[in-house]
């Protein structure tokens, strides 16, 4: 009867382990818990009108749309473990940003539920989904230069 016993407590603590295991939010199909030289690559392939910012940074890379120029990524990392990922969208009139939030905004609600609206009015939006893979924030900022932010971070705690 004790083995059995001893058999079934390290079965539980066995399951309990292996279920402890970390996800990762997606970033665009790619896993934030690679690499984060890996994910500039994979996003270089993804987008190839993407090019990485020779400016040397000691915690991000920075890729630029070379295109329109009003898109751009970093990868924040610390010894290369991604832990925020920030878009960053520019716009000549406000309209264009409102319309790019909302349809982000509905996307994220889609996959997270409903977010936690800190602020809301027509010059500034603020929508912060959280699970337990971790957190996106959705920022508008329609002012003299409006635009879109996205974070998403391994955090699962807000920020």
């Amino acid at each position: 009867m004790k083995k059995m016993l001893l058999a079934a407590s390290a079965a539980v603590l066995l399951m309990c382990a292996c279920s402890g295991e970390r996800g990762y939010l997606d970033y665009r199909g790619l896993s934030m818990g690679m690499p984060a030289s890996k994910m500039v690559d994979s996003l270089q392939l993804k987008m190839p009108n993407l090019a990485l910012d020779t400016t040397k940074y000691e915690d991000r890379y920075v890729l630029g749309d070379t295109v329109a120029r009003n898109f751009t990524v970093a990868v924040y990392h610390q010894n290369d473990t991604i832990v925020d990922i920030l878009e960053n969208y520019t716009a000549t009139y406000n309209d264009s940003t409102s319309s790019l939030w909302q349809t982000m905004h509905d996307e994220l609600e889609k996959e997270f539920g409903w977010p936690n609206m800190g602020k809301h009015g027509d010059l500034h939006k603020e929508a912060t989904y959280e699970n337990e893979k971790g957190t996106v924030i959705l920022t508008l900022l329609n002012t003299y230069s409006p635009t879109v932010t996205v974070r998403y971070s391994t955090s699962t705690t807000q920020l």
